[in-house]
């Protein structure tokens, strides 16, 4: 198999997971809402720069521009749905199930794209998957917060963690759909650009205030958003190398979760559990699999 969208998955893995990591304290700041406005924003500025100056080949094709639009508003509720379950839940609850979509993904591709998935690849995703689930939970956590006696607080979240897991698994089978047609820089464009519109529209509806303030347009937000642009331009141009690419490049973006459960062992001083350790190796023969045996 080509490296180079199991690279370009790793890359996605390690920009994607930051912003995941700096968006908590992000939303606990100025609201999951806000911070999602101002993060696809700050992305947008980035791709827009990062695309002119790389001056890539762009085809504006009616239908799968449309449907570019229609995911653009799917991936910003996802996001929507993302940092409030971040925001409101247990972290080592909602994390896992939030980063199950690369199977979603996975699924949808081959039956909609014709995805083809040998036995040797569908094991080096699945590794990665259930490696990333182990990662991002926190059996310490798990086990305080039932302690506590707070079993709201143990299922707070989780709805809008599958349901983010469902939209971002939709909204890149829709990208792996679109982008052979448009090429791999316009697709995050657009849909960052729409998803820019709907929150200006649809967030002072639902009660969220969109005025700009320096909270909401921090230094954090800012490097959520060069992360997000590096991230995603990673993630489409490995799209773009074919649609068996897309399920081994959904998978390891995926890994995004271990980044961010790897920042808080690095700087919360939190002690990587057996589970975690367990889904690091996981992870790792996945992505040697990947590299080496799944051709």
């Amino acid at each position: 198999m080509d490296y180079l969208p199991v690279l370009l998955g790793l890359v996605t893995a390690v920009c994607w997971g930051s912003a995941d990591y700096l968006s908590r304290r992000q939303s606990e700041l100025v609201g999951h809402y806000r911070t999602v406005l101002y993060s696809h924003l700050t992305t947008l500025i980035f791709l827009v720069a990062i695309v002119a100056g790389v001056s890539p080949s762009i085809t504006i094709v009616p239908f799968p521009l449309l449907l570019l639009a229609g995911v653009g508003a799917l991936n910003f509720l996802a996001f929507i749905y993302l940092y409030r379950a971040f925001h409101r839940g247990v972290v080592s609850v909602v994390a896992p199930v939030a980063y199950t979509y690369p199977a979603v993904t996975t699924v949808l591709s081959v039956l909609i794209l014709g995805s083809t998935l040998t036995f040797t690849r569908g094991a080096g995703i699945s590794a990665v998957i259930l490696g990333v689930i182990l990662l991002s939970t926190r059996i310490s956590e798990l086990k305080g917060s039932a302690g506590g006696g707070s079993r709201v607080r143990m299922t707070s979240g989780l709805g809008s963690a599958v349901a983010a897991s469902v939209l971002f698994g939709t909204v890149y089978v829709g990208v792996g759909y679109a982008t052979p047609f448009t090429g791999y820089a316009l697709p995050p464009i657009v849909l960052r650009a729409v998803a820019v519109g709907v929150g200006l529209l649809v967030l002072p509806a639902l009660g969220a205030s969109i005025r700009p303030s320096r909270a909401a347009l921090s230094v954090t937000v800012f490097a959520m958003g060069a992360f997000e642009s590096v991230g995603f331009l990673s993630f489409n141009y490995g799209v773009f190398l074919g649609p068996d690419s897309l399920p081994v490049v959904a998978a390891l973006s995926g890994m995004g979760g271990a980044v961010a459960a790897f920042y808080g062992i690095l700087f919360l001083k939190e002690r990587p559990e057996r589970n975690q350790l367990v889904g690091l190796a996981l992870s790792g023969a996945g992505v040697f699999i990947l590299l080496h045996l799944g051709g």
